[in-house]
């Protein structure tokens, strides 16, 4: 849809486990700027360009794709563009940039070397996982943005916001004249994982501290509806971690208990304890750790 005269949201509906990002087309007088390019992989890329399509806006006029962050379901299409459009010059944040040129340092980001400690019988890898949902690619970056800094995308002027927690470089875009906030899986449908190399626990909280410091009357996410209520949303991811925070400090004791043994303190389903349960887990227990609330020993957790 044509969200403001040139400024295309084109969303892709929720059908499964990971989805094919939504993503956004501005138009200028070179022709098209891409915000995400979505997932790999023939159906996730044909459901982008039906969406290229039918807004009329040609795949042979865009010049430039902004990366919000280097997950596949994001930028896994991003050699195939470049394969149809050489000149596309591509912006990512400096954190990102060596996973963009090398997708196989995502395993680290995604703490696959602490998943395999904890369930040595599921090596977790994640271009393996990404493989099945949203093919991912490579690329190499023109250009690198920082916390800050601002792209002109035609008749707007988009400010960089460095968003951590989900991935350490994942930026929103804050555009302050039509008040609206691209903020790619940091708010939306729900909370997204987030880990101790992504940021954790901290950049979570902290990225929802500088939304509420926007002036914004619209939040664009990657994945689900647009937010009409943007600091009702804000308000609500922070609550949901906070609780999270205090179901963990109330199941821990002076008696120590397994990293193991606290999964089932987060999640009900067994199914996510590998993924992204080892991740969020141990974000929280680093933080609580970090706060002196909490202490490790024995090969467990207990209140200090």
């Amino acid at each position: 849809m044509e969200l403001f005269k040139d400024f295309y949201f084109l969303q892709v509906e929720k059908t499964g486990f990971v989805d094919s990002s939504s993503f956004l087309a501005i138009r200028d007088d070179n022709g098209i700027i891409c915000i995400d390019v979505g997932g790999g992989g023939e159906e996730n890329i044909a459901r982008t360009v039906g969406l290229l399509e039918k807004n009329d806006l040609n795949i042979a006029d865009i010049h430039t794709v902004i990366i919000s962050h280097t997950h596949a379901d994001h930028m896994g299409a991003i050699a195939w563009f470049l394969s149809k459009q050489g000149n596309i010059k591509v912006i990512t944040h400096e954190a990102d940039a060596r996973y963009l040129r090398d997708n196989t340092k995502l395993n680290h980001i995604f703490e696959s070397d602490i998943t395999e400690k904890y369930f040595p019988e599921n090596k977790f890898d994640v271009i393996a996982f990404y493989q099945a949902f949203c093919p991912i690619s490579e690329a190499t970056e023109d250009r690198t943005v920082v916390e800050g800094d601002t792209l002109n995308c035609g008749d707007y002027s988009f400010e960089v916001i460095h968003t951590p927690g989900h991935h350490p470089g994942h930026i929103s875009l804050y555009e302050p004249n039509v008040k609206a906030l691209f903020v790619g899986d940091m708010a939306g449908l729900e909370v997204p994982f987030y880990n101790v190399r992504a940021g954790g626990i901290e950049g979570m909280i902290s990225t929802m501290h500088k939304y509420q410091k926007l002036d914004i009357d619209i939040i664009i996410p990657s994945h689900g509806e647009l937010v009409r209520n943007p600091m009702e949303i804000v308000e609500t991811t922070l609550s949901k971690l906070k609780k999270r925070e205090e179901r963990l400090i109330a199941a821990l004791s002076n008696i120590p208990v397994t990293f193991k043994e606290l999964l089932p303190v987060l999640f009900r389903h067994e199914a996510l304890y590998v993924f992204p349960g080892v991740g969020i887990l141990r974000a929280h227990l680093e933080k609580l750790k970090k706060e002196g609330t909490v202490v490790e020993e024995n090969q467990g957790y207990r209140l200090a």
